[in-house]
Formats: C-alpha cells, structure tokens, sequence
C-alpha cells in the first residue's frame, strides 16, 4: 500500500513539474536552463529510480527548446536527444563496452579464477566480522579495489566496470558493503584518470588547454607542459584519493556510509558449502583475462599512434596517445573483445580440467548472460545522455560561466574557478563538458583580468586556473546522479545510482571543502601549491580523530 501510495505521488509530482516546465517555456529567464537537472533530480529522490528521473529531466528540457509546443517537444527529445546517441562513436562505443565487459565478468566469475583469486588475496570466509580479523579482511579487501584502481588508470569507465563486477562478490564475502566498493572504485576512477599522463582523457585535456591559449591569441604553446605544471594544483583529485586511503585505513565513513557499512557486517557470509555454483580454480584464470583487458588499451593504442615501434620512451608513448585519440572508442570495444576471447578459453579450459561437463552453462550462454545483466541498466546511461543534450543545448555551463565573469577578485579566481566547474559538473553530469566549456573561458578570463601583471604571476595563476578546471569537473564525475560514471559504477557494484550518490557525496563534498579552503584559496592568495597539498593531506589525516571528537562529545 505504502508502494501504491509512493508511486502515485511521484506521479502527481511529475504532471506538476510538466505544467511548471510548460509554463516556463513561455518565460525569458535564463535560469530556467538550470529546470530540467531540478527536475530530474526531485523525481529521482521522490521516486528512487534514476531512469524515471532523467527521463523526465529530458523531456522537460524538450518542452522547453520547443518552447512550448507539445509536437516540437516530442521531435526535439526523438531527433535532437535521442537519435544523436547512435551518431556518436563515443556512446554507442561506450555502450558497447559496457556489455562486452559484461560478458567478459560473467565468465570470469564463472571459470572459478576470480575465486581463486580472492582467496588468494584475502583468504578464507570471515565469519567474526567484529574482531580484528575480520577489520583486517575489511582493510585488505579495500585496499584490493584501491589497488586495482591505480592499475587501471587509463579509463575511468572501464576502471568503475572492472572493479565493480569483478569484486562485489568478494566485497559481499568480507563484510564491505557494495556502497562502499561503488565510492573506492568511482573515487579511483575518474581522479587517476584525470591525474595519469597518459590516459583516454589526456588528448581532450591538451586539446582544451591549447582552446583557451588560442582565445588570447597565444597558439605556440605547450599544453603538455601545462598539464604537468598543474598536478599539483589539481587538489579535488588528490584529496579524493587520501581521503579514500584515510577511510580505508581509519575506517572512517561518514553519513549513510556508516549506515551502509554496519548492515554489511550484520549480513553473514553464505557458508562454504552452500555457495551455489563456485569452482575455484587456478588464480592465474583470472588474472591473464584482466591483464589482456588493462594492456590491450594502451598497447592498442601505442600501435595505432606510433609511427614506429621501435625505439620505445615514455614521450613518444604519450605522443601517441594523441594522436590515437579519434580511434579510442574503437580501442576499448577491440581491447574488451579480446579479453572476452581469452576468457572464453580459460572458461573452457576449467570446465575441462575440473570435469564440471553439462553442469554448467557453455561459454557462449554465460556471456550472454552477462551481457542480459548489465542490458537494462545501459537504459539509464541512454537517459543520462538524452539529459546532457538537453542541457547542453539549452546553455545551462554557459550561463553559470557568464554569472561568474568579471564578479571575483584576482586572487579568488580559482577557488571560484573550482567551485564553478563543481556546479556546472554537477549539475550536467559531465566530466568533459565541463573541460568543454570552461577551460577556454577559465583561461582567457585570466588572462583578461590580469593585464598588465608580470608573466610570472600571470602563468602561475593561468596554472592555477587549470587544475582548478580539472578538480572542478571531476567533482561532480564522482557525486552527479546524472554522471556517466557514477551510474556505471553502481550498475557495476550492484548498488542503486541514488544509493551510490547519497553514500558518496560525503566524501566528494569533504575532498572539495579542503580542495578548496586549503588548496585553492592559498594558492589565489600567492602562497606555494605543495603547500596546500601538505596543508590538505594533514586535515583529511587528522579528520576522523575530530569527527569521532565531536560525535562523542
């Protein structure tokens, strides 16, 4: 009844949000491009499904192009929302990706490596999920996801739908919740991805750094220089990763993922010999398919944008990276198929040494079963998409950008910078978009207003204002409940995206309030960068001390 009554005031709420869209669709106000994130995020909280909520956003931000018109609204989200996803190499390659690797996990899982594996790493059942062995299992299990998520360093996506499928079994076993896997591998995800030198970001980052040189007229410039100038001012993605490692090893967990963690404790591990169908075998099952799956990227990858092989440097890779960039989405799906492949063979390579016969499903049966898994919750990334487009078009970053031009002093430009690209990212869910629009405009607006200062403190704040950029827009790739990433992540956990982001978002605003009050607003004010990173590391050190602190008192 509860469920009956739920349903019926989700829907009351949304034939009230349609009016108010129509009725705005009618109106000249430029906030109203901020209305179709508002909706979809009220009917995701109202309603729990995150579909629900983003297709609605999507619809009321055709409403809106169409300014109104009940028939144009309908073409607008068909053509203009749509239709586009499957013209784009990028999304349907995305897409493609995530149901490969799908397959790809179901025979890992079913080949008995991936158990093998585990109790290789972290040993037999805890039971005891109180004492200390069970808080070391814990620690070694977390540890393992953070590990896995410096490995695979070269995709955001890819590390979240590894991780998350690969170890939720594992993390059920040893009493961590799934919450917590979605926020260690989302947090590793797009923050080493941001960071790495050499990734599926990097060719965008430089491309957007050399868009903004070009504004001010300064096209002779290095963007890789740039780009490595700036990690250390890149503080959103470093505190996420301490804070990430403070929690694990402190067992600090803040919010609903406090909650989350304590039922994961209560929940007793199925006994061994109830597990239903698990054939541990040779650890060395899984291992070979991951490692063809995180090397096939970058080898791939090198092998298209290299002129010649021979003779190999870390440069000459990174130049290749470059200018592989437009055959990236190709390269995931290439790399996930022939990972599949392999673990096709070490699937049949188990049954036939362990003699399981007809007990089990053939390889061609469990990849497809896997695939059948993950199908419906790429529904909610087509969604996802379906929103940026409206958002995109209806100038949501753009506007935010104009609120902010010319209203900040010099020395709180990238802290606003930073707190910006937070909201544009958070509020459109994308990571690149975000890059998109306010690179360029970050770095002529600098530019701009600090004419007539000396070169120096103009490209220290030029500097400044690219991390800020970078931290801005992975903050909202880690919170968003409309990100790409985020929804992946919890697909691939086994968590609700609204679960994911209420449990995560503690962390992501904890990691940006240091990012900004100990990194970004010292280094405005002329102080060092590494200052601020030290300064920031010690907080987030000594947080779970005064937060404890404060709780008892």
């Amino acid at each position: 009844m509860d469920a009956s009554k739920g349903k019926y005031r989700t829907f009351l709420v949304s034939l009230f949000l349609l009016g108010v869209t129509f009725y705005l669709a009618s109106c000249e106000s430029e906030w109203r491009s901020l209305w179709p994130s508002v909706v979809a995020l009220i009917v995701v909280l109202l309603s729990r499904s995150a579909l629900c909520g983003l297709l609605l956003g999507a619809s009321c931000g055709a409403v809106l192009l169409a300014e109104g018109s009940l028939t144009g609204a309908v073409e607008q989200l068909l053509w203009q929302q749509f239709w586009p996803i499957f013209g784009s190499s990028w999304k349907l390659s995305a897409m493609l990706f995530t149901l490969i690797l799908g397959g790809f996990v179901a025979l890992v899982e079913a080949g008995g490596g991936l158990q093998g594996l585990v109790r290789r790493l972290l040993g037999s059942h805890v039971v005891d999920r109180g004492g200390a062995a069970g808080s070391a299992a814990r620690k070694r299990m977390q540890m393992t996801v953070f590990g896995f998520g410096l490995l695979v360093f070269f995709d955001g996506l890819a590390n979240v739908m590894l991780i998350g499928r690969l170890l939720r079994s594992a993390a059920d076993r040893c009493g961590v919740s799934r919450e917590k896997l979605a926020y260690l591998a989302d947090t590793t995800g797009s923050a080493v991805a941001c960071l790495a030198f050499i990734s599926t970001w990097i060719a965008f980052q430089l491309s957007m750094i050399r868009e903004g040189f070009a504004l001010v007229g300064q096209e002779d410039v290095s963007a890789y220089g740039y780009f490595f100038r700036s990690l250390p001012t890149n503080y959103y993605c470093w505190f996420a990763l301490i804070l990430a490692l403070v929690c694990v090893w402190k067992e600090f967990n803040p919010g609903p993922m406090g909650t989350a963690e304590r039922a994961a404790r209560r929940v007793l591990p199925v006994a061994q010999d109830q597990e239903p169908e698990v054939h541990a075998s040779h650890w060395g099952l899984a291992i070979i398919p991951i490692a063809v799956l995180t090397l096939s990227i970058p080898v791939l990858t090198y092998l298209i944008g290299s002129e010649s092989l021979w003779p190999f440097n870390l440069s000459k890779f990174a130049e290749a990276y470059g200018k592989a960039e437009a055959y990236v989405p190709q390269i995931l799906v290439g790399a996930s198929m022939l990972a599949s492949l392999v673990a096709v063979l070490a699937y049949t390579w188990a049954r036939g040494a362990h003699g399981y016969g007809g007990r089990v499903d053939s390889a061609p049966t469990t990849f497809l079963r896997g695939v059948r898994e993950i199908s419906l919750p790429v529904l909610i990334l087509v969604a996802a998409w379906m929103l940026g487009a409206a958002i995109s078009q209806l100038g949501t970053a753009t506007w935010l950008c104009e609120c902010l031009q010319g209203r900040l002093p010099v020395y709180l430009l990238p802290a606003g910078t930073f707190v910006l690209g937070a909201a544009i990212s958070f509020s459109t869910g994308t990571s690149w978009g975000t890059m998109g629009v306010l690179m360029p405009l970050a770095i002529s607006v600098i530019f701009s207003l600090t004419d007539g200062m000396m070169d120096v403190e103009r490209d220290r704040l030029v500097v400044a204002g690219i991390g800020a950029v970078f931290s801005g827009a992975v903050f909202g790739d880690h919170c968003s409940p409309f990100s790409d990433t985020t929804i992946v992540a919890s697909i691939a956990s086994g968590v609700e995206p609204l679960e994911h982001v209420w449990t995560q978002l503690p962390f992501a605003v904890i990691a940006g309030s240091v990012a900004l009050f100990a990194g970004f607003v010292p280094l405005g004010l002329g102080l060092p960068a590494l200052l601020g990173w030290g300064l920031g590391a010690a907080v987030l050190g000594c947080l779970p001390r005064f937060w404890r602190s404060s709780q008892s008192g």
